[in-house]
């Protein structure tokens, strides 16, 4: 979870897409759709991103 945080990540709206998501995906007949999962993959929907807002109150 350190990972999602210091990609700036909804840790609760990560851990959500990841546990919905991976199990209807085919990743054990193709493990390397596993890296678009990743903390740092460009390809992972805004919902899991924080919004500027949020991080301002961070700071």
């Amino acid at each position: 979870m350190e990972s999602a945080r210091a990609n700036e990540l909804d840790v609760y709206e990560y851990l959500n897409y990841l546990l919905t998501e991976i199990p209807n995906s085919d990743y054990l007949q193709q493990p390397e759709v596993l890296e678009k999962y990743l903390p740092w993959s460009q390809e992972l929907p805004e919902v899991c991103r924080l919004n500027h807002n949020y991080k301002k109150c961070l700071k």
